[in-house]
């Protein structure tokens, strides 16, 4: 390579370094108070379906707020609108992922089999009477349980970053079948997999409690079906 080669190439290497400093960070954008990834329970609006109990399917882009738990969809002007009869939805597709509909809340499902597996309630509660104190640490009467990320793909979120409002992220492994959503315990586990009894059985011989995280639980079942 030639001085002045090297020369050129030294003053685009500078000069892209220089370019990426004068970049500002982007800030995220905030609906509620809450950063937009944190606010819906995908990262984005996505061609789905809506299943209904008594009437036929409906599809469009859609997501579900992760506070109030309701369906949202976006209309030909890309107006963000919520959906009338949330109570009559049975389960939802979002992209490739899949929702159940029970309780009042949607439910990520997980599948292990055919028609049962994992699924992961999360809810984002907004801490009105949040007080900061020393160090950034924020405090509410009563206890507020710790953020833990279930999803593989979930957001990491700092409380002590965010500029709007305080907020919480709560998020609990269930057990479901077809369409009934049950508590993620022994006597469940048992009922939804009954195949899976002996090496129940043996797993809680050694083991007081079962795992949390839902990677450690999704391994476990995978474990016992062998």
């Amino acid at each position: 390579m030639t001085s002045m080669k090297r020369l050129l190439l030294l003053l685009a290497l500078v000069g892209a370094v220089a370019q990426a400093q004068d970049k500002e960070p982007v800030e995220e954008a905030y609906i509620a108070g809450v950063p937009v990834s944190v606010y819906y329970l995908m990262p984005s609006f996505a061609d789905g379906m809506v299943y209904f109990y008594s009437r036929v399917p409906a599809q469009g882009k859609l997501n579900i707020c992760a506070i109030d738990h309701t369906l949202r969809f976006l209309d030909k002007n890309g107006q963000e609108l919520q959906a009338e009869d949330n109570q009559g939805v049975s389960k939802v597709r979002i992209d490739t992922v899949w929702f159940l509909r029970s309780y009042d809340y949607f439910y990520r499902m997980y599948p292990l089999t055919a028609d049962s597996g994992l699924a992961v309630k999360r809810e984002v509660k907004i801490l009105r009477d949040a007080k900061e104190g020393a160090y950034g640490m924020v405090s509410q009467t009563g206890a507020i349980r710790e953020i833990n990320k279930l999803y593989g793909d979930g957001v990491s979120v700092d409380i002590n970053k965010n500029k709007k409002v305080h907020y919480e992220i709560i998020e609990e492994l269930y057990l479901y079948k077809g369409g009934t959503v049950a508590a993620y315990n022994k006597k469940n586990l048992k009922k939804i997999f009954p195949a899976l009894k002996p090496r129940i059985d043996d797993y809680f011989t050694t083991h007081k409690t079962l795992p949390h995280s839902l990677d450690q639980a999704q391994a476990l079942i995978m474990e016992w079906s062998k």
